[in-house]
């Protein structure tokens, strides 16, 4: 292992640069907290480098630490202070990896995903939002997932934790605007699902394969463009005086629903 003590360091300047999404998309790179993530994601072969904090990193970390020192991989050990200028979290658990982001042609993501739904992130704009709509996704045998501009970076540091590492295994595409996406997911025969509050019971729909379901902003939801570009418009019928569910609620129900049918 190096030890790195000064925050002015070239390595450490570039792990704390990836706190910005213009610099993770430059650098193509992300940072991922904690030992079990980083022992996890770590098995795919595209961890760049490790920090291991030396003052206060657990028996976990150190063992992960050691065995990625051994089988080749950069691993640095650092202060207090460097980790410090380097973690996104409140109370770090000593370890955090910096992986190459992962990439994907559009064909390969659909040839990949064949006649499984897909989950399509519409303007979804909190990161930790972002990632439980993966995560969900993920959990409900979605085969990926389209992020429309607009919507919070999969690969923030919130979002990466929120999606407990899957913003890392789901396969992700990325779309200009919703626009480009309908006219790509309509190529590939998948139909664009659109909710909101006028469409018919999500119950009533078929959505067991070829699906493209939407989750849209989370204080606008669906825009009038998107209504006219979906091929099938559902809601979450509700009672009281609830307008809306969070996201990240309404991707669940409706993405098991899908589930559901499928078994």
């Amino acid at each position: 292992m190096t030890v790195i003590t000064s925050t002015d360091n070239r390595i450490v300047k570039l792990a704390a640069s990836l706190s910005e999404k213009k610099y993770r998309d430059r650098e193509g790179l992300y940072i991922v907290e904690g030992p079990n993530l980083v022992r996890e994601l770590s098995a795919n072969g595209k961890a760049r480098f490790i920090f291991i904090r030396a003052e206060s990193a657990s028996e976990e970390a150190m063992e992960i630490a050691e065995r990625a020192d051994e089988s080749g991989l950069a691993v640095y050990k650092v202060n207090d202070s460097v980790f410090s200028k380097v973690t996104q979290t409140e109370t770090p658990q000593g370890i955090l990896a910096v992986f190459e982001k992962p990439s994907r042609s559009r064909e390969d993501f659909f040839k990949t995903a064949g006649d499984k739904n897909i989950l399509v992130v519409d303007r979804v704009q909190d990161p930790g939002n972002v990632g439980t709509l993966l995560r969900t996704c993920e959990a409900a045998g979605f085969a990926g997932a389209m992020i429309i501009k607009g919507s919070g970076d999969p690969f923030s540091p919130k979002a990466v934790r929120a999606s407990a590492g899957s913003s890392a295994r789901l396969p992700l595409i990325f779309a200009e605007s919703i626009n480009d996406g309908a006219a790509l997911l309509k190529k590939m025969g998948k139909r664009l699902i659109a909710t909101d509050m006028k469409g018919k019971a999500f119950w009533d729909a078929d959505l067991a394969k070829n699906c493209a379901l939407t989750v849209s902003n989370e204080g606008n939801g669906a825009s009038g463009e998107l209504l006219q570009l979906a091929d099938e418009i559902i809601s979450i019928p509700m009672t009281g005086q609830v307008e809306s569910l969070n996201a990240a609620i309404a991707c669940g129900i409706i993405t098991f629903e899908s589930r559901r049918q499928n078994l």
